[in-house]
């Protein structure tokens, strides 16, 4: 099994097969949106309950937690321990949920200390029914090569003591996304993995999906944007 893995499948078609999912993603790729609209379509789907933890322990903004109440109806139960400034915390029922009969879907960051923290878990994360996902937004600053994407993987992936990763494209500027600017964006990925790898799936805001659709090959996945503040943009 190489390092990219499963890259003939759709990211939906993953959503149906397996059991655990681990999003990882440096800061601004979208990660945590793509974690919750996927823990969305997996209590939609199957009407299992789902538990999605927030592991991501760095940011005062953009926090899978801060829609707790809002996933409730949704069948989604989000966990998560209380911070003291940046203290690490460990967060309860990780190992539990992904042993049980219910979807277990893990936020962790792209920081070596969740990663870290994420790797007391290798020996259930790296069974078939589970998934690392590695988010690529091709605008964000530190996404300018494939050394630099492939070196920030392995050193993620050497702290969660796994060897293999799947890949979900995410071009977008948040609300201010064109179409055009997806387009782009897709075109920037293609060329950074060409000769590497293909990532096979993308996700694309829901009010451009349709559009989307009609200018590429990929296998696209409508997500709703629960964290994006329109007055951050």
């Amino acid at each position: 099994m190489g390092l990219f893995y499963e890259n003939e499948k759709s990211f939906e078609e993953l959503l149906k097969e397996k059991k655990n999912f681990v999003f990882i993603g440096e800061a601004g790729s979208g990660k945590s949106e793509i974690a919750l609209n996927a823990a969305a379509i997996l209590s939609g789907n199957s009407g299992k309950k789902v538990d999605l933890f927030d592991l991501d322990q760095t940011k005062p903004l953009y926090r899978s937690r801060d829609l707790k109440d809002t996933f409730d109806s949704k069948g989604v139960t989000i966990h998560y321990q209380d911070q003291y400034l940046d203290a690490p915390v460990m967060v309860g029922g990780v190992r539990a949920s992904l042993i049980s009969d219910n979807y277990t879907v893990l936020d962790i960051g792209g920081g070596h200390q969740a990663a870290k923290y994420a790797g007391a878990y290798a020996d259930l994360l790296g069974k078939d029914d589970s998934v690392p996902v590695y988010v690529v937004n091709p605008y964000r600053p530190w996404t300018k090569s494939v050394d630099a994407i492939d070196e920030t993987m392995k050193h993620i992936l050497g702290s969660m003591r796994l060897d293999h990763i799947y890949l979900l494209a995410n071009p977008n500027l948040g609300y201010s996304s064109t179409i055009e600017d997806f387009k782009e964006g897709l075109d920037k990925i293609d060329a950074l993995f060409e000769g590497y790898t293909y990532i096979n799936s993308a996700c694309v805001r829901r009010d451009l999906f349709k559009e989307a659709k009609n200018n590429t090959d990929k296998q696209l996945t409508a997500i709703d944007l629960y964290l994006s503040y329109s007055w951050a943009e």
